[in-house]
């Protein structure tokens, strides 16, 4: 979206608080004249009319009145953040020379890690992100890059500036897609990250579930390592990260919520050796290759401890590590490859008759799966009722209905 000015925003803002287009005029030092042509200006780009000056007293109309409180938190981001670079007392004046052009520099560089990759991302020549990008730096009087050349990078106080900038940013996005839901539109986009525990049963189900009831709604998701996707988050790249959650959260700006809890199952191909036979032990796991998950990962520790039972002399054949459900999910199909999967992870492939668990009891303590989220995060309403749907789907997941006929093989979860 086109985005207004910095000055605009916090002229906006003054008018609402103080009931008067003159005075806010007065404190944020523009003219009458200039004052209505910004507040016109902002109207244009949220297409809709933002204050009513009928009552004799400047009021936020309801669009105005989502347009104020997120502004109000995109220039509290700028202004602690500004605070934290320079210190206490020390950021208010480069707190207003700050504009949205150094915003959207320094957030696209963080996301392309360069200054030709964040060209591409703004649709601008090189040269005019890098002036906007070290324009900035010298507003803040902060170093925000180190490095030269290819191997420039930004600093710690350039992520740290990258990141307010991302999240203030979207802040006004929301805005808008906050009016377009106010009359009936959820035209708005939900940002995900995805882990392997998540990705294939109910983030589909949510999506798809919410998708039928708002059409025009759109969603991003993004895959990758754990850590990788926690970073993306803190920084405001995606929104929600749906999968396993960690005992111990690394972060003091982020929060977990669980939604269930479900054990894994050794899981093999139909017709494989192992299939059909029952009360297996850890001696009959052992004669064949696994596919591992990465080392860090929740399901990987399971495995370890499984594989520390194996009988002396019969190390764990441990043939595969991968991070992806389609390639552990090919090579079980085509050969006799055992691997460590919830029952919810591969309910396709079962339904299909391709895998399903083997007779084999995990001593797996369960994994917590949920959601994480920034902690001041404040979704729009699509996004509310996409998170309320994912609840829906996972308790929907972790009681499934049991079908009458034969008894249900599948590990209670």
């Amino acid at each position: 979206m086109s985005y207004p000015n910095l000055r605009h925003i916090r002229l906006f803002c003054a008018c609402v608080q103080l009931g008067s287009m003159s005075r806010a005029a007065e404190q944020i030092g523009v003219t009458q004249p200039a004052a209505s042509q910004g507040l016109a200006r902002m109207e244009a780009i949220f297409g809709a009319p933002l204050i009513d000056t009928r009552s004799g007293t400047a009021r936020a109309t309801p669009e105005g009145r989502i347009v104020h409180a997120r502004a109000q938190r995109a220039l509290e981001l700028i202004r602690t953040g500004v605070a934290r670079l320079r210190g206490p007392g020390g950021g208010q004046a480069a707190e207003t020379r700050l504009t949205l052009p150094h915003l959207r520099a320094l957030a696209a560089f963080a996301e392309g890690g360069s200054f030709s990759a964040a060209a591409r991302i703004l649709r601008q020549s090189e040269p005019a992100v890098h002036r906007t990008a070290r324009d900035a730096e010298a507003t803040l009087r902060t170093p925000l890059f180190e490095g030269s050349g290819r191997a420039i990078r930004l600093s710690s106080a350039g992520l740290s500036a990258a990141r307010w900038s991302r999240l203030a940013l979207n802040e006004l996005d929301n805005a808008a897609a906050e009016i377009r839901e106010l009359r009936g539109r959820f035209e708005g986009h939900v940002a995900l990250g995805t882990l392997p525990l998540a990705r294939t049963g109910i983030v589909p189900r949510a999506i798809t579930a919410v998708g039928a009831r708002h059409a025009l709604a759109s969603f991003s998701i993004a895959e990758g390592r754990y850590e990788a996707l926690l970073r993306d988050l803190e920084m405001g790249r995606i929104d929600i990260l749906v999968g396993a959650l960690r005992p111990h959260l690394a972060s003091s700006t982020l929060e977990q919520e669980e939604l269930f809890t479900y054990r894994l199952s050794v899981v093999a191909r139909a017709g494989h050796p192992l299939a059909g036979r029952r009360n297996l032990d850890v001696s009959d796991l052992a004669e064949y290759p696994w596919v591992m998950a990465r080392e860090g990962t929740p399901s990987r520790a399971v495995f370890t401890a499984l594989a520390s039972r194996f009988p002396p002399g019969k190390p764990a054949l441990r043939s595969v590590e991968t991070g992806s459900l389609g390639v552990a999910r090919g090579i079980l199909m085509e050969s006799d490859h055992l691997a460590l999967f919830s029952p919810l992870q591969i309910d396709y492939e079962m339904q299909a008759g391709f895998l399903s668990p083997l007779d084999f009891e995990v001593d797996d303590p369960g994994l917590a799966i949920g959601i994480t989220t920034r902690k001041r995060w404040l979704p729009t309403a699509l996004q509310r009722e996409f998170i309320d749907t994912l609840r829906t789907v996972a308790r929907a997941a972790a009681h499934p209905q049991t079908p009458q006929g034969p008894a249900n093989t599948t590990p209670d979860l």
